[in-house]
C-alpha cells in the first residue's frame, strides 16, 4: 500500500508493507518443502538431511515472526487513515485506535515480551484475554519456546544411547513429544530436540499454533487480519484438501 505527500515541487512516497503475509507464506512454503523430502527420500544424503533441517528451522522461525508481525501491524496501523487492521478502514472505533496508539508509544522496541503483548491488547480493549494453560495460547507459547531455543540455542552434551528416565522427562523435549511426527531422516536413539523434533511434523503443528492463536486474537479484537484473503494458500501440505 503506498500514498503520497506533496511538498512543494517534490512527492514523496511512502510504501506500507504488511510483512505478517510474508511470513505465514515462508512457513507454510518451507513446511511443504519438508513434506516433500520425507515423501521422496528413503536413504537421504548428508547434504539432504543439512537441506531438510533448514526448511524445518526455517518454518519455525517464520511462524514466530508471523505472530510478531501481526500484532506490531495492528498496533502500528491504529494512527493511520487509510489503512485497514487497526488503522480508520478496519473495524475499531477512534477511542480503541487512540489506545493502541498510546501502547505502541510506550512499549517501542522494548517492553514485554509478543504474547503478554497480546494479552495486554486485550486486556486493554476490553476483550476476553487468553486463558493460559490452554490452547490456543499453550501451544503457541510452546511454539515460541522452540523457536527462542533454536535462535538462542542452549549449547550442551545431547543424550542419545542410555539416557534416564528423569532426563526424558525435562525441558522442551517433555512438552514437544508425542505431539506430531517426528524427523523420520533421525534414528529413535538420537536426542528428541533438535534431532527428531525438527522435520515436517514438527513445522506444520508450530504454524497451526501460531495460525490458531492469531485468529482467535483477530476475532477477539474483532478486526480483519491483513492475510484474510490468502487462506487458501497458507497450507503445511501438498496433500488436497479434503
Amino acid at each position: 500500500m503506498a500514498k503520497a505527500e506533496a511538498f512543494g515541487a517534490s512527492v514523496r512516497t511512502e510504501i506500507w508493507h504488511w510483512y505478517s503475509r510474508d511470513h505465514a507464506s515462508a512457513s507454510t512454503f518451507f513446511s511443504r518443502k519438508c513434506e516433500e523430502l520425507e515423501k521422496r527420500l528413503e536413504n537421504p544424503s548428508e547434504e539432504q538431511v543439512l537441506e531438510h533441517r533448514s526448511y524445518a528451522a526455517a518454518s519455525i522461525l517464520a511462524s514466530v515472526a508471523f505472530v510478531e508481525a501481526s500484532l506490531n501491524e495492528l498496533l502500528a496501523s491504529a494512527s493511520e487513515p487509510n489503512l485497514s487492521v487497526g488503522g480508520a478502514l478496519g473495524e475499531l472505533p477512534q477511542d480503541e485506535r487512540d489506545a493502541l496508539t498510546a501502547l505502541m508509544k510506550t512499549w517501542g522496541r522494548s517492553g514485554p515480551s509478543t504474547l503478554e503483548r497480546i494479552q495486554l491488547v486485550l486486556h486493554l480493549l476490553r476483550r476476553q484475554p487468553f486463558e493460559r494453560g490452554r490452547d490456543p495460547f499453550q501451544s503457541a507459547a510452546d511454539v515460541v519456546r522452540l523457536r527462542n531455543d533454536l535462535v538462542h540455542y542452549p549449547a550442551e552434551w545431547r543424550i542419545g544411547v542410555g539416557v534416564t528416565e528423569e532426563e526424558v522427562h525435562r525441558g522442551l523435549s517433555a512438552k514437544l513429544e508425542g505431539k506430531f511426527a517426528e524427523n523420520p531422516f533421525k534414528p529413535k536413539e538420537n536426542p528428541f530436540f533438535p534431532d527428531r523434533c525438527l522435520g515436517h511434523g514438527c513445522t506444520a503443528w508450530a504454524w497451526k499454533g501460531a495460525f490458531a492463536l492469531m485468529e482467535e486474537f483477530f476475532e477477539r479484537v474483532g478486526v480483519t487480519p491483513s492475510y484474510d484473503d490468502m487462506r487458501e494458500q497458507l497450507s503445511t501440505t501438498t496433500e488436497p484438501l479434503s
